[in-house]
């Protein structure tokens, strides 16, 4: 005759205060079925996103299975409202402004087929961009000749972060000079400091993240007399 002990299903929730101040909250329920590892693998966004935007995946332990991703009500939920999850993949429920506010908290629970589930509470940040205003303005005339007058190409109001990526390019497409944070140094040399012939050059400059580049053309004279 066989004796079949009473069983119990006893539920255990294990906090683990981590170095991030995020708290893991681990509900023990069928040791071995549940996942016990939950990871977003970009917990970034840039600002001026677009709304429905993919901020990140979520993912778990492999041997967890199938696993349920959602908003979840508990500790560090203040932010829920504003973002959405959709299968894995977590999104912008609104377009971010940095200066508004720069990091949001949410809690997610992952739900595995058999009622187990995990829950993480995650730390969003929002990146400031430099919002480059109609005020930048590009000289189209260098005249190196040391007289005080358009010995350098000028980019006026420069945004005073300097993030920017400038590049010159002879009428064949071929760069001639570039500088990474550039701050009104051109006159007339390649990169590597030899002269360029006169004539007509185009540039490029680039702000970064995302934003529209700024194209013109210089024209350099060297003759003084000109």
């Amino acid at each position: 005759m066989k004796t079949f002990l009473p069983f119990t299903k006893k539920v255990v929730q294990v906090l683990v205060f981590m170095a991030s101040a995020i708290l893991l909250q681990v509900p023990l329920a069928r040791a071995g079925q549940i996942p016990t590892i939950l990871q977003l693998d970009i917990s970034h966004i840039h600002e001026n996103n677009t709304i429905g935007q993919v901020i990140g995946t979520f993912a778990t332990d492999p041997q967890s299975g199938v696993c349920t991703y959602s908003l979840a009500e508990g500790a560090d939920d203040t932010d829920n409202d504003y973002f959405t999850i959709t299968g894995n993949a977590l999104k912008a429920k609104v377009v971010f402004d940095y200066e508004t506010k720069e990091n949001y908290f949410i809690r997610v629970r992952c739900t595995d087929g058999s009622g187990g589930y995990l829950e993480r509470s995650f730390l969003i940040l929002v990146v400031d961009v430099y919002e480059v205003t109609n005020s930048v303005e590009a000289t189209n005339l260098v005249t190196p000749n040391g007289d005080g007058k358009n010995d350098k190409w000028i980019i006026r109001n420069l945004p005073a972060h300097g993030n920017n990526e400038v590049r010159i390019l002879d009428r064949s497409g071929r760069v001639v000079y570039y500088k990474k944070n550039y701050s009104n140094e051109w006159d007339g040399k390649t990169s590597s400091g030899e002269l360029l012939a006169e004539g007509v050059y185009f540039y490029v400059i680039d702000f970064g993240a995302g934003l529209n580049l700024f194209k013109g053309t210089i024209t350099l004279i060297r003759d003084r007399n000109r």
